[in-house]
């Protein structure tokens, strides 16, 4: 009980500001009610009605809402924000663009500096004045069999599971493994559920049967589906279904007009962005263009704001603090140009006003981070050229050898295809569409390096190389020159991690990314600069992907079909085993 909060309601004491609002969306209620004020004690809301005077005092500030219509402030139910930028750097363009809360997971510190990164990120985003609910990582490793990531043990995610914002387990990219009883995942499940824990899905590729064996293994949601088929079938079991509308995909125009035109209810749905870049968060928005996106697919503006707000809140349990403009909820409130234009005018976190009219009002804290994050690059000796040639079983002719052919920027297919041995060495011609990659231990100093070839890639640049990549973190290195794969290689190490690009010897750009090899200490703009640049070299280079950098992302993600690359070597993923790269 807040007894605080009571007694603003009766006059007892008086409110710290009150909102004057011209229009306001009801969530619970789907209503636009007017003329209705906004009472707030501290961080929470105590009143919400016509009858605010009562609750004003000589110290009350009274804001008046003109223009626009007052909703509640925004949420990303499924997020990473531990990738290229720090969260601190996120946090103010998320609040410039109405987000308030996120339910963020953060895979890629932990596999790097285990438990330890995982305790830094939750101590980060605890300072931060929008809430960041913690998801506990289950992608470190994603496959115990495949993966180089140490596992965290059990008591890791026993103490994890007792704090305070941490609200469940996170994505499940290994489900097959769950179906199997795999005691990876089913003593950490057993756990959760016995905490009262959520246990969040990605249930890619699961239909019918073993969809719904996911379901009562403990799986409450999936970020997944690509189409209205499989949006519907999760809908249908019970499974929270999130619309992914973010960097790495785009899946909402797959589905949501679909379930517009089959009439479904929604309320057990939400948009979420499962990353996004400092590009599109700098040049797009965030949960505001994911709304403006929602509403030029037909979707009813007052839907797709609960979709963004009260139905995440409701999955994740804490309706009762954020997701609606009501009594006793932290007064997280954003004022928008109209239900139809997701222009964010004003937004308050926490009851502070933290932004206004694009422009960031609050308080950040740069973040400070031990040495033992700067000192992640444990390459075992400086590489040379001749570390990236790839040995053959015969010593002249021509080998068939297996490719991950691109798809598209995340998806590869199995493919045969023939090189030139030369010298016992594969040998790539000029006019070759192969592309050498090859996955550098960068943890253990243990020298080992493993290559593949892939097709498709399309970008005719010496090398490429970056420590950044889901879920392994690894140096992975694409190139067509050995000379220029070691200088990428090495310079990479040398800035204790990030993205580099060489070609004809020369650097054409790199982005630090000092932190655990995975976060730059620069500014988003600054990040956001060089990460558009590096995509556009490569496009220019001769690729056709929209954002070649994300096939680097992608390599090394040991669940995803059908071809994946680590430093142990190339993976079979439907078979879940490794294999070779030359084909008898």
């Amino acid at each position: 009980m807040n007894r605080k909060l009571v007694d603003v309601c009766l006059g007892r004491v008086k409110a710290d500001l009150v909102l004057k609002c011209k229009s306001l969306l009801n969530v619970f209620s789907g209503e636009i009610l007017d003329d209705v004020a906004v009472a707030i004690e501290d961080d929470r809301i105590a009143y919400v009605g016509k009858k605010a005077d009562r609750m004003v005092g000589f110290g009350t500030e009274v804001l008046r809402i003109r223009d626009g219509v007052v909703v509640p402030g925004f949420i990303d139910a499924h997020t990473h924000i531990d990738m290229l930028c720090t969260p601190t750097e996120q946090a103010e363009m998320a609040l410039i663009h109405g987000t308030t809360t996120l339910f963020a997971e953060p895979d890629e510190l932990t596999s790097v500096m285990g438990f330890k990164g995982l305790r830094l990120f939750i101590n980060e985003v605890k300072r931060l004045p929008l809430k960041v609910y913690v998801i506990v990582p289950l992608t470190s490793p994603q496959d115990p069999k495949l993966s180089s990531v140490k596992a965290m043990p059990l008591n890791a995610y026993e103490n994890a599971l007792a704090w305070d914002n941490v609200v469940g387990l996170g994505e499940t990219v290994a489900w097959t493994l769950v179906l199997n009883h795999d005691k990876y995942y089913l003593e950490k499940f057993k756990l959760a559920l016995r905490k009262g824990k959520m246990i969040e899905g990605h249930t890619a590729g699961a239909r019918d049967a073993k969809l719904a064996a996911c379901v009562c293994s403990g799986i409450s949601s999936c970020h997944e589906p690509i189409d209205v088929e499989q949006a519907l079938e999760r809908l249908r079991l019970g499974i929270f279904l999130m619309i992914r509308e973010g960097s790495l995909r785009r899946d909402m125009p797959s589905i949501l007009p679909g379930l517009i035109n089959l009439g479904v209810d929604l309320s057990n749905a939400a948009f979420v962005t499962d990353w996004v870049d400092p590009v599109d968060l700098t040049e797009l928005g965030y949960m505001d263009h994911v709304i403006k996106r929602a509403v030029d697919c037909g979707l009813d503006p007052v839907k797709a704001i609960q979709m963004v707000t009260i139905n995440s809140a409701r999955h994740f349990r804490v309706n009762d603090l954020v997701g609606a403009i009501a009594p006793g909820r932290y007064a997280d409130i954003v004022v928008l140009r109209s239900l139809r234009n997701a222009e964010v005018l004003l937004t308050i976190s926490n009851g502070v006003v933290v932004a206004r009219n694009g422009k960031f009002k609050g308080e950040l804290t740069r973040p400070q981070y031990p040495k033992s994050a700067f000192k992640t690059m444990r390459v075992a000796w400086e590489l040379k050229p001749e570390n990236f040639k790839i040995n053959a079983p015969i010593s002249e002719g021509k080998a068939k050898v297996l490719v991950a052919k691109l798809e598209n920027e995340i998806v590869t297919r199995k493919d045969v295809d023939e090189v030139n041995i030369i010298n016992g060495k594969v040998e790539l011609g000029v006019d070759s569409n192969l592309a050498k990659i090859a996955v550098i231990d960068r943890r253990d100093e243990s020298g080992r390096i493993e290559f593949g070839l892939i097709k498709g890639f399309g970008a005719r640049i010496g090398a490429i190389a970056s420590s950044v990549n889901f879920d392994e973190n690894q140096l992975v290195v694409i190139g067509y020159d050995d000379l220029d794969m070691a200088m990428a290689a090495n310079e990479t190490v040398r800035l204790g991690g990030g993205i580099v690009l060489f070609d004809k010897g020369k650097i054409l750009e790199a982005l630090p990314l000092p932190i655990a090899g995975v976060m730059s200490y620069e500014s988003l703009e600054t990040v956001a600069a060089k990460l558009k640049k590096v995509n556009a070299i490569l496009s220019e280079a001769g690729s056709t992907f929209s954002k070649p950098l994300n096939v680097l992302f992608f390599t090394t993600f040991v669940t995803l079909p059908e071809i994946r690359f680590t430093d142990k070597g190339i993976v079979d993923v439907k078979n879940r085993c490794y294999t070779t790269l030359f084909v008898r």
